[in-house]
């Protein structure tokens, strides 16, 4: 029987956050092993769920011996990356001898001691197969992919939309390689390169339907079709904060074999991401200028969504960040709620006081006041109290189960406001019904995201703005000390300078 051995372990990580994500940042959210990662993941639409799929279409024995969901931070704690790949290494050697290995990886994990903590881990994987083993992985396509990790597997595939709705497709086609490997019809090889910038392909979004990343996948999608060894053309986009010597956007072409058109077909698409490095399609303003819009959008049905880029938990923000929430509670809406703050004390305070009680806060704003705003000390009302535990409806990852930890819904000068232990990215239109909110009744709902909130707001939005507050995941790269990246590179530096280091025509 072919034995074939599926893990995950995802981290996103956030380099400029003060603290490291401990071991208990992962388990409270969920670390599974065994069986329990079967149990966890089938009925959901994620990299493992293709991973299992696969594996029963096939008849394949599985070995699963841990299985880490995303969730974004600083960089993670030294004791949690060894435990994770520790815990993997052991499932290999106690599966082996194994025919191949399926890898669910995020791409941009910084550990406090190791920056390419991706890389790390499927060397550790292949130094216990052999070379002989495919190995074929999932990425985000946020991605920072170092050589490392290029050169220890057999296969990448990205997702190929963001907001993220297609992991089961990106661990189908991983596994779907791995059993075409097995036959023995293909020898997957990746042929990889880089670019010179920190982010490209406008940062992966697929929600304009004619952007930058829509004409970057229609020419990789017709790389394949026109040479049947190019079995995936994988773009990642790469995750800017991460301060790491290889982060940026790179293109990895798993094909059938070696050949040197393949590495061609990588620069050439690559070339694409540097001449369209200047297109954004997201329009980031001032939460003054955001106040602003929002007050100019016309009456109609659906709320108004605002969007917290710069103190977005999904890019390592802390979710603390006060300064959207103050302007709002300045000059509120009607019908407004605020999702999430994250401040465990409060919680504890309101919790104790109890539904209906009238509790006295400095809410939020402790981590890091200088990114985004202190404490907002006022009086507030508790309107429900909750465990925090939610199922997303989807599109984003349905089926998966999420954790705000103990929670409240507060009341403060016509603002409703969801403050929670653990900060999440917002997401799922079930973050707000676990407090008995039906979002497409409100009137404007203020959340905490880059971009992946868009798949399950924007279908009930009258109208999307996104806001820079000032927190850790500014856009605005050149205001941050960059300590261990490459130099030269966009936009840090000189266009011309760039494009000479990469060899590219002025």
């Amino acid at each position: 029987m072919t034995r074939v051995l599926l893990a995950a372990i995802m981290h996103e990580a956030n380099s400029f956050a003060k603290t490291p994500a401990p071991i208990a940042h992962y388990e409270r959210q969920g670390v599974f092993t065994g069986d329990a990662v079967v149990a966890r993941y089938a009925d959901t639409r994620t990299e493992m769920a293709g991973f299992l799929e696969q594996a029963r279409a096939e008849g394949w024995w599985i070995a699963t011996p841990i299985a880490v969901p995303c969730a974004p931070a600083g960089p993670m704690s030294d004791a949690a990356f060894a435990l994770f790949r520790d815990t993997l290494a052991a499932g290999v050697r106690a599966a082996m001898p194994l025919d191949g290995v399926l890898l669910a990886l995020h791409g941009s994990c910084v550990v406090q001691s190791e920056p390419d903590g991706d890389g790390a881990l499927a060397q550790a994987v292949r130094d216990i197969v052999g070379p002989d083993v495919p190995i074929c992985i999932s990425l985000d396509p946020h991605s920072n992919v170092s050589d490392r990790l290029a050169g220890a597997v057999n296969a990448i595939s990205a997702y190929r939309t963001h907001p993220h709705t297609d992991h089961k497709e990106a661990g189908l086609r991983a596994a779907v390689m791995l059993t075409r490997a097995l036959a023995g019809e293909i020898r997957p090889r990746v042929h990889f390169a880089r670019g010179h910038q920190m982010r490209g392909f406008d940062s992966s979004r697929t929600g304009p339907p004619d952007g930058p990343m829509h004409r970057a996948l229609r020419l990789a999608r017709r790389m394949e079709a026109e040479d049947g060894d190019v079995l995936e053309v994988s773009l990642q986009s790469g995750y800017v904060m991460c301060d790491v010597w290889h982060v940026g956007p790179s293109v990895a072409v798993t094909a059938n074999g070696d050949h040197p058109r393949f590495a061609a077909l990588a620069r050439r698409m690559l070339r694409l991401a540097w001449d369209e490095r200047a297109a954004d399609t997201v329009k980031l303003i001032s939460v003054g200028e955001a106040i602003a819009e929002a007050r100019a959008v016309p009456p109609g049905p659906g709320p108004i969504v605002m969007s917290d880029f710069g103190d977005a938990p999904g890019g390592g923000g802390y979710g603390d960040a006060t300064h959207l929430l103050r302007a709002l509670l300045d000059a509120p809406f009607e019908n407004t709620v605020f999702l999430s703050l994250a401040d465990a004390g409060s919680v504890r305070a309101a919790v104790a006081a109890g539904v209906g009680a009238i509790v006295s806060l400095s809410l939020g704003g402790h981590t890091a006041p200088e990114h985004g705003g202190g404490p907002i000390a006022d009086d507030f009302e508790v309107l429900a109290v909750s465990d925090g535990v939610f199922t997303h409806e989807g599109p984003y990852t349905p089926g998966v189960i999420g954790h705000f930890g103990p929670s409240v819904l507060l009341w403060c000068r016509g603002v409703r406001i969801v403050v929670t232990t653990y900060q999440r990215n917002i997401v799922d239109l079930a973050q707000l019904r676990i407090f008995g909110i039906q979002p497409e009744d409100c009137g404007l709902i203020a959340i905490k995201c880059m971009d992946a909130f868009r798949a399950a707001f924007t279908p009930i939005a009258r109208a999307v703005i996104v806001c820079e507050s000032g927190g850790v995941c500014s856009r605005v790269q050149t205001t941050l000390t960059w300590q261990h990246t490459r130099r030269p590179i966009w936009p840090l530096d000189d266009d011309a300078l760039v494009a000479a280091a990469a060899g590219y025509d002025a």
